[in-house]
């Protein structure tokens, strides 16, 4: 069984702890998902950033574990896609181009192609010429959930996945959940329950600790 384990982390910020001693160990089965609530400034993102690498804990440790062994923490990321708003994409770049890049690094699944996902952004022939710095927030963010939930990866994180998204953009959110919950294991950090009202493992961050609610 491949895991994430968390044991004794905690996270402070110029002596501020957002939370510590904290200790689980996390299924990363296909259709394992987990959900991190928490009020703006708890700490969920912060945690959610800590299971992938991207934030080093202050104290204690995250470790992954893939076929039996201990994954070194520089191997992670080829397990894994990440989405969060704070996230930048190649504004200088078109749609055509990010993908292209995004194939060489972390490949997408095989039968995906640029046209179908064109499609399911509702994205117009103009649009994919155009540079994604003339894309509407939104749009950048119909980009970004493509990229990880389309991703040749077993492990999707999704930071606020609805941030700057309309009607579409949900819609477009819950067809890749739907599309894609039974071949992965899915972690969100949220506080809008549109985006995690399907996850059964849910987590809250309160009082400097973090708690199994469901």
């Amino acid at each position: 069984m491949n895991t994430i384990e968390v044991n004794g982390a905690g996270k402070s910020y110029y002596r501020s702890w957002l939370f510590k001693d904290v200790n689980f160990k996390f299924d990363l089965s296909p259709s394992r998902k987990f959900a991190f609530l928490g009020n703006n400034g708890s700490g969920k993102s912060t945690f959610l950033l800590m299971l992938c690498g991207q934030i080093t804990p202050t104290i204690g440790s995250v470790n992954w574990n893939v076929e039996g062994k201990n994954l070194k923490e520089n191997l992670w990321h080829q397990n894994y896609a990440l989405s969060s708003p704070g996230m930048e994409l190649p504004e200088e770049l078109n749609l055509y181009e990010w993908f292209s890049f995004i194939q060489k690094v972390k490949p997408l699944k095989k039968e995906v192609e640029l046209g179908y996902i064109a499609e399911i952004c509702k994205f117009n022939q103009k649009t994919l010429s155009k540079p994604i710095a003339n894309y509407s927030s939104g749009m950048k963010q119909r980009v970004k959930l493509c990229g990880n939930l389309l991703s040749a990866v077993p492990v999707s994180f999704l930071d606020e996945p609805l941030s700057n998204l309309d009607t579409d953009g949900i819609e477009l959110y819950h067809k890749l959940i739907e599309m894609e919950e039974a071949h992965r294991s899915i972690f969100i950090a949220s506080n809008d329950e549109k985006e995690y009202d399907f996850v059964s493992n849910q987590y809250k961050i309160t009082d400097k600790q973090i708690i199994q609610v469901q």
